[in-house]
């Protein structure tokens, strides 16, 4: 069975709080006339998140609290929640989790951190979104380092392929849980094992997964592990984070610290700020934890209150219910587009994709392009999305989602085909 983002069988799962019904309804506009289908894009903010957002907003107009410290005291709280649930969803502490504005961001922050020589090599995916290669792509321009790439088999990128450039100067492998254009889930658990046991650190992008498919860490041991909340989390863009595992943190140092990231010799911060004794000149205690890799200075509490509340819903209905209700529609949208007469390019094997379906209409790019358009008309969002030659119309589904969606687009591209 295809790693962590499949299900296993038989495994105990606890009762949720929250069922698909209700996970709905905290996106009203689902049932107000929009068929939204663009998670793996941007995603929708939920209610509870936005009316959180605007608290915060008046907040700032109003100054409630004792002082402005206030503020910072309150959600820096907010900000420990948000480790917590994302340390809960992927089996971690979250001691070890670092918030951070992107993917991107938390790329960028384990390349810095990994040490590379000339005649190193990084291995990446001709199949992925650019995003994942790029830390590395400056650095072999820059040091002499060698990218090894991949390139795709059946529009998807295997783990026997993968393993086949690596060697003994193979420091990292960075790649994405899915093709973003194909569909095709990585198999993680055929890799993230080899590669601890030659010592290679797995570097992965898993914002087109998290929150839909789940991932334990302690099972699937990843080096790094990078979010964006904007997507399937549904929260605002400028707010993600990294999982940083244990070892790798004591390993090595991020490039950057700024003093947040670490504690004063003595008393909190807070207390610090106020003791007439307090310089710049002082160290700053740095624990070697995954959140030491945050930025360290001051933070979006925005994306921390929005994430807040995301992952709440998203915690409170289970990762696992949510997955299986995916798979679910995904079996019927392929059928759908089967019937069409479409040309699918996501796996129609559950165990190979999770999310994201994509296909062909009949036609060129431009025409890809146009229905579209006509689509988000009727109101129904989709994207095009092309790497490599291969994409063209990309439905995303997610919790929220629910059967009438999914006709409501089978429905509209039959007006149009």
């Amino acid at each position: 069975m295809r790693g962590a983002y499949l299900l296993r069988l038989g495994a105990s799962v606890s009762i949720p709080a929250m069922t698909l019904a209700d996970l709905r309804a905290a996106f009203p506009v689902l049932d107000d006339g929009l068929c939204f289908l663009d998670w793996g894009a941007t995603g929708l903010l939920p209610e509870s998140a936005r009316r959180a957002i605007h608290g915060y907003v008046d907040e700032l107009a109003r100054c409630p609290g004792a002082d402005a410290t206030w503020m910072h005291a309150v959600h820096g709280e907010t900000r420990q929640r948000v480790r917590q649930l994302v340390a809960g969803l992927i089996g971690a502490a979250p001691k070890d989790v670092a918030l951070m504005e992107s993917t991107t961001a938390g790329l960028h922050v384990a390349a810095s951190a990994i040490a590379l020589a000339p005649g190193d090599n990084v291995v990446v995916s001709e199949l992925d979104y650019l995003a994942v290669a790029m830390p590395w792509k400056r650095r072999a321009e820059d040091a002499g380092i060698e990218l090894r790439w991949v390139p795709p088999r059946d529009d998807a990128i295997h783990p026997d392929d993968v393993l086949e450039r690596v060697d003994d100067r193979t420091r990292i492998v960075a790649l994405s849980t899915i093709c973003w254009t194909t569909g095709a889930v990585l198999d993680l658990d055929a890799l993230a094992g080899p590669l601890r046991t030659r010592g290679v650190h797995f570097v992965v992008d898993g914002i087109q997964t998290f929150g839909t498919f789940p991932i334990d860490v302690r099972r699937t041991p990843v080096a790094f592990l990078a979010v964006g909340g904007h997507k399937w989390l549904a929260s605002l863009l400028g707010a993600g984070f990294l999982y940083v595992d244990p070892s790798v943190a004591k390993a090595h140092r991020p490039g950057d610290q700024g003093f947040l990231c670490g504690r004063p010799t003595r008393g909190q911060w807070w207390e610090w700020f106020q003791d007439p004794l307090s310089s710049a000149q002082e160290d700053v205690v740095f624990p070697p934890f995954g959140r030491s890799f945050e930025t360290g200075g001051t933070a979006s509490y925005p994306g921390a209150i929005g994430l807040d509340a995301s992952l709440s819903l998203f915690a409170d209905t289970g990762v696992d219910v949510i997955a299986n209700h995916v798979l679910d529609l995904g079996d019927a949208l392929i059928a759908g587009l089967d019937d069409l007469g479409c040309d699918v390019l996501t796996p129609r094997d559950r165990r190979g994709r999770a999310g994201l379906i994509v296909f062909h209409v009949p036609g060129d790019a431009d025409r890809q392009r146009d229905v579209a358009m006509r689509l988000r008309g009727d109101g129904v969002v989709v994207s095009v999305r092309y790497s490599g030659g291969r994409g063209g119309l990309r439905a995303s589904l997610h919790g929220p989602n629910d059967a009438s969606d999914v006709q409501r687009l089978l429905e509209a591209l039959r007006a149009l085909l």
